[in-house]
């Protein structure tokens, strides 16, 4: 062998290490991360979807419940007036998205009248006027207050229903003319869902309430 002849040092190899990130595995990384990014994405939404209808439900229920509170109570205590040697009764209309009934919850007798219209039930109360007291009272000669909205959102078609004394197991839709002196119970169906989308089963209630006095 030449003495002048350089020696050649064998490479050095680097570390596993040091050898970097492939396009192939940065690829995959990628895709991990979005697949678990859009999980937790759909999840997220999920979740708040979840809640927006519980709180939904519950506000529904609320509302229908408290709504059907203040109808039962009313019904259940309306009373027939006297006019002189007759009683006049204590309904004045009755339709399935109306009626107007005198009753006695307060110091006095008041009449009351629910009207659902477009959704939204509404009640507004007519004070007796001086003309008589208790149960003789009048109302000739005053006006019903302002309506006041009682529960939104209302998905009955049918809500009041009426059982009259001549068939007490009847429930008829409308009663008019003199068989509004008959009418003994109204039955209430209120079904409440605010979800215009329709995706929510909403709240319903069901109470038929006798009156009592009659």
């Amino acid at each position: 062998m030449s003495a002048g002849r350089a020696r050649r040092n064998p490479p050095v190899r680097r570390g596993g290490d040091d050898d970097g990130v492939t396009l192939v595995e940065l690829c995959i990384a990628m895709v991990v991360s979005g697949v678990v990014a859009v999980l937790v994405a759909t999840t997220t939404i999920q979740a708040f979807r979840i809640q927006r209808e519980t709180i939904s439900r519950e506000k529904d229920s609320t509302a229908a419940a408290l709504a059907m509170e203040v109808v039962s109570k009313d019904l259940r205590q309306a009373v027939a007036l006297q006019a002189g040697a007759t009683t006049a009764p204590a309904f004045s209309t009755a339709t399935p998205t109306s009626l107007t009934v005198v009753t006695w919850v307060g110091p006095d007798p008041v009449k009351v009248t629910y009207v659902l219209t477009g959704g939204t039930l509404t009640r507004s109360v007519q004070t007796a006027d001086l003309a008589g007291v208790g149960q003789r009272s009048t109302f000739g000669a005053t006006v019903a207050g302002p309506a006041t909205t009682l529960v939104s959102g209302v998905r009955s078609t049918a809500l009041f229903s009426y059982v009259t004394s001549t068939d007490r197991t009847v429930t008829v839709a409308t009663v008019a003319g003199a068989a509004l002196s008959q009418v003994k119970a109204v039955r209430v169906d209120l079904s409440v869902d605010s979800d215009v989308s329709g995706r929510l089963p909403g709240t319903t209630l069901t109470n038929t309430v006798a009156c009592l006095n009659l």
